[in-house]
């Protein structure tokens, strides 16, 4: 048997404790000075809007300092941390300079889910809105039962628009992607089969009679000559609304023939110096980007109608707005749409009698039947075709 020699455990000696190195004086100080500043700045900036001309890039109304109200002490502590973290001084300012650094060294979107930059100066909404991107990378194609709850929905109103006198359209604004898919950058591919607009479209020809208004290869067609739709923004710009405003009213003449007949040589086309629109105003960048061109649109004498009603919409942003012409043979129109609708006060009310063009998301059976229209249209943009079965 072999015997282990034993194992005997080593103790180490302490090393004798020294006092940290002090820093000199002089950078004590500047780092105590350095972190107050830190500390106070943000509070001096709320105080003395030291950093006012940044405005902020998010299209929202941001929280305001909440009201303390005894013994609710946990809900004030709570809004104040959302108001501070929306709010803090700077805030703007530091975003800006992030947003530069991105865009302009990176060569990146600074919020990519929010803007997807493509090339020539184009941009593009990205997936927060709608899951847009992908919508138009057939990554999230519309489900058939969604489909059908559509169908139900509008059928729906459809029979009660009938009971009221008055026809049903439906007309799709397409996104920036369907229009200028050839802006996109190369690593965002364009299904280039069927779309969710074409899913859209096919079922309702086979499940109702509600007519959908489909102006895509119209504002393909008009973009040879014009461009049609905003670079920095989500929308068409003024033109782009024109050729959508013929075309539907195109459409409506079918079952309207009274409607009046124009050309675009009836619209006087001015360019004018073009803007920042929402999707780089959300970078910060509105300042050193703007799109370039944009338009004036004025219609012919015989197309021209009159703004009588103006009515402010907070939850929007954007007014609901009533036009009258003095041609009494022609139909009412009753327009419930989004923001692409907004344009159209420009080109569209001139062929009505009375037109009246709401922004709002739901449709409410009160104002059709107190607004006793013709005809009834629902506008909403591609990437919430989604949403007509929850109006």
């Amino acid at each position: 048997m072999v015997q282990q020699s034993p194992v005997h455990d080593t103790i180490q000696p302490l090393r004798p404790w020294t006092r940290p190195t002090k820093l000199p004086p002089f950078k004590s100080t500047l780092l105590s000075i350095g972190f107050a500043l830190l500390l106070i700045l943000p509070t001096l900036d709320q105080w003395l809007g030291l950093s006012a001309n940044f405005k902020s890039p998010e299209k929202r109304i941001l929280s305001t300092f909440p009201e303390a109200r005894f013994p609710h002490v946990l809900t004030f502590i709570t809004q104040f941390n959302t108001y501070y973290k929306e709010n803090f001084g700077w805030r703007n300012a530091l975003f800006h300079q992030y947003s530069q650094w991105k865009y302009k060294v990176l060569k990146t979107s600074p919020l990519p889910d929010k803007v997807v930059i493509g090339k020539n100066n184009w941009f593009y909404p990205g997936n927060s809105m709608g899951h847009v991107a992908d919508q138009h990378r057939d990554l999230y194609a519309l489900h058939t039962d969604t489909l059908a709850s559509i169908v139900r929905h509008l059928n729906h109103f459809q029979r009660q628009f009938r009971a009221q006198g008055a026809k049903l359209y439906v007309l799709i604004a397409p996104d920036s992607y369907s229009i200028y898919p050839e802006n996109l950058s190369n690593y965002l591919p364009i299904n280039a089969g069927v779309s969710n607009f074409d899913r859209f479209k096919t079922y309702m020809s086979q499940h109702t009679t509600i007519p959908v208004v489909d102006v895509r290869q119209a504002l393909i067609a008009a973009k040879v000559n014009r461009v049609t739709y905003c670079q920095t923004d989500t929308h068409w710009n003024e033109y782009g609304s024109l050729i959508a405003s013929l075309t539907m009213v195109n459409n409506l003449r079918k079952d309207f023939p009274k409607l009046p007949v124009a050309r675009l040589a009836d619209y006087t086309i001015s360019p004018v110096q073009g803007v920042g629109g929402d999707l780089v105003t959300m970078l910060a960048l509105n300042r050193e980007i703007v799109d370039s061109i944009a338009y004036k649109i004025k219609p012919a004498k015989f197309l021209l109608a009159q703004n009588t009603e103006l009515l402010d919409n907070l939850e929007k942003g954007l007014p609901s707005q009533r036009f009258v012409t003095t041609s009494s043979q022609l139909p009412k129109l009753l327009l419930i749409g989004d923001s692409f609708s907004f344009s159209m006060n420009q080109s569209l009310p001139g062929y009505f009698r009375e037109s009246y063009l709401v922004r709002d998301h739901t449709c409410d059976m009160k104002l059709v039947k107190k607004e006793h229209p013709d005809i009834v249209v629902f506008e909403i943009v591609e990437r919430n075709i989604g949403f007509l079965g929850q109006l």
